[in-house]
């Protein structure tokens, strides 16, 4: 008789797990054993848990013994409790968590309290550090004026037995110095890896100034693209030791450039002031540049060549602002004539109470004068005719006050178009728009003023007497020459239509065997795309649509990350002059806190701090 076999009934891994308690523990497809997971509950067989490897062990509280994770049964850790320690079977649960708290003291790693507790005074002395060095003040003031705030506070609002935690966090000279280079070399190490591995190439902006202890310092920024994001950040702060030449910027750029990794070749825009050391094109800095990066566009700063057109002005206009400037000098130059003319205004009840210097160097100074010596022309006139000083003539003849007028009203434009120049988030082509827009207001101004109406000089409205026709002349002779100037000084300043308006554009106007007409056809025909273009600037547009449509936005996002202006350097120089002052002309390494106070990158404090090791004890 044949015997048939019957199937065994071997508990499988499956149940044997279940009964001893383990969750989760059935092999998958390719044989792998999931990572056991430690429970509270197995506190009671006297063990806690330690992270080792990425993985979770059991440690005995009484000898501190780590067993592997495949032991993390309770029936495992209850054998070894009652084999190895049978004299504490019995103990209850609170005995088990007392060893087992003192265990997590004498810890080293990340899961003791000493590590984190020392973690924690570690990375408090890192952000208040971040906040020095964003506030831009002196490393002095930690240890000087946050600490004791710091504990005032503590000591009315917690109570006095928090005080004493403080003084374990250090925020002496030294250390917030040192933290502050820590956090500085972090952001740029980010700034770095983000320039090399963007996917468009990089535009670069530089400007040189010389700060309060005749240093020349040089600025770069970096205009890059990053997980479908443009990013300006700084890319270099560094004082020239010698000469400003253009050869000696580009060698500190090169080198710069070798010590970084970074290639010239992914170039695609270098922005600077239009110096002559800078701007040349045979020996100086652009030359050079050309030379490693054939591609690049150099670009002089429209705002600086928007500035040199804004200063034209006819004889008998350029007159009237140099007895302003003089007006002005008269009364600010003496310090009695500047609390006269205080007391004076305060009993008109005037809505100033001074003048505006004005500064060459200075673009929007020009506007703010005028307007303000307008504004404040009878208060000047009674003050002059107590003077018995000759200005009082001037304010008393109607053309010198329509001059006045009309040169406030047409500074004042120029001054807001400067303005709306500035920023962050200004590309080439809002430039463009902007000054095509102003342009056609030049023309438009021109035919009202040979008509007689003057409606968009609002101060010059103001007046009783209307212009007459040697003054109609006179501004329609300086609108043409504000025209004129800006033809010369823009006259290649140029911008594909698609890029900034993608859906008005004739797929035919755009170059053939590029792919750009078939995909600008795709793209006019995809109602995604014309929300997206409606909800976000022409950069964030072609980025996103990177993906997409690769041919045209591999045209259209270089052209838009080259910089229209060096605004970026001249902040930086505002904030530089802040940090480096003139109770701080010895500041050591000043880029440090430099870089730290305007980058948006954060520094990666935690990272830091896994960094430090802990000090031994004595």
């Amino acid at each position: 008789m044949d015997l048939i076999a019957l199937p065994c009934n071997k508990p499988s891994e499956a149940t044997k797990n279940k009964e001893d308690g383990s969750r989760g523990q059935i092999a998958d497809g390719f044989g792998n054993i999931p990572k056991r997971k430690y429970d509270p509950t197995y506190i009671k067989y006297g063990f806690i848990a330690i992270e080792r490897g990425g993985e979770s062990l059991p440690q005995c509280v009484v000898y501190m013994k780590t067993l592997s994770n495949e032991s993390m049964k309770p029936s495992l850790l209850k054998r070894h409790l009652e084999t190895n320690h049978a004299d504490k079977k019995d103990r209850d649960q609170t005995y088990f968590q007392r060893l087992g708290e003192n265990v997590k003291r004498q810890r080293l790693d990340k899961t003791g309290q000493m590590y984190q507790k020392g973690a924690g005074i570690v990375k408090a002395s890192y952000e208040v550090a971040l906040l020095v060095a964003k506030n831009m003040k002196a490393h002095t003031i930690a240890e000087s004026l946050v600490m004791p705030a710091a504990k005032i506070l503590v000591k009315h609002v917690i109570g006095e037995e928090a005080v004493a935690k403080l003084d374990s966090v250090s925020l002496s000279n030294n250390t917030v110095q040192r933290r502050i280079e820590e956090m500085s070399s972090d952001i740029a190490d980010q700034v770095m890896a983000g320039v090399r591995a963007s996917k468009f190439g990089f535009a670069i902006q530089l400007d040189e100034s010389t700060d309060v202890a005749n240093c020349c310092q040089l600025l770069v920024y970096v205009c890059f693209t990053q997980n479908n994001t443009v990013k300006t950040e700084l890319l270099l702060s560094q004082e020239l030791s010698i000469t400003t030449k253009g050869k000696d910027i580009f060698n500190v750029l090169d080198n710069f450039f070798k010590q970084n990794e970074l290639d010239w070749r992914k170039l695609v825009g270098c922005t600077t002031d239009g110096a002559p050391s800078i701007l040349g094109r045979k020996s100086e800095f652009q030359a050079h540049v050309k030379a490693v990066s054939p591609n690049a566009t150099t670009v002089h700063c429209f705002i600086h060549r928007f500035a040199l057109c804004a200063k034209v002005l006819p004889p008998k206009l350029l007159s009237c602002l140099n007895r302003v400037i003089k007006i002005v000098n008269f009364v600010i130059t003496s310090a009695l004539n500047t609390r006269l003319f205080k007391l004076l205004c305060e009993d008109f009840g005037s809505d100033h109470i001074c003048l505006l210097y004005h500064i060459e160097v200075r673009w929007l100074s020009r506007g703010n004068t005028m307007r303000r010596l307008f504004e404040l022309r009878d208060e000047l006139l009674v003050f002059f005719m107590e003077k018995k000083h000759d200005f009082q003539k001037d304010l008393e003849d109607e053309e010198f006050i329509s001059r006045l007028a009309y040169l406030s009203d047409i500074l004042g434009a120029l001054n807001h178009l400067n303005l709306s120049f500035q920023g962050p988030n200004c590309s080439v082509s809002d430039f463009i728009l902007k000054l095509g827009a102003f342009v056609r207001k030049l023309d438009l101004w021109i035919k009202n003023v040979e008509r007689k109406h003057y409606g968009m000089f609002k101060l010059l409205t103001t007046l009783e007497s209307e212009p007459n026709d040697q003054f109609s002349q006179e501004i329609v002779h300086h609108l043409s020459l504000l025209k004129t100037e800006l033809m010369y000084y823009f006259p290649d300043v140029t911008c594909c239509a698609y890029i900034t308006h993608p859906f008005s554009v004739d797929p035919a106007d755009l170059p053939v065997w590029t792919g750009e007409q078939e995909e600008l056809i795709d793209i006019q025909a995809d109602e995604t795309a014309k929300m997206k273009h409606k909800e976000c600037s022409p950069m964030n547009f072609w980025v996103s649509m990177a993906s997409s449509y690769p041919t045209l936005a591999r045209h259209a996002v270089p052209q838009l990350l080259i910089f229209p202006s060096t605004w970026e350097c001249e902040q930086g120089f505002s904030a530089m002059m802040t940090i480096k002052s003139k109770s701080q002309n010895r500041l050591a390494a000043p880029g440090h806190d430099f870089r730290c106070a305007v980058s948006k990158v954060m520094p990666r404090i935690d990272q830091l701090v896994e960094k430090k090791q802990m000090q031994p004890s004595h």
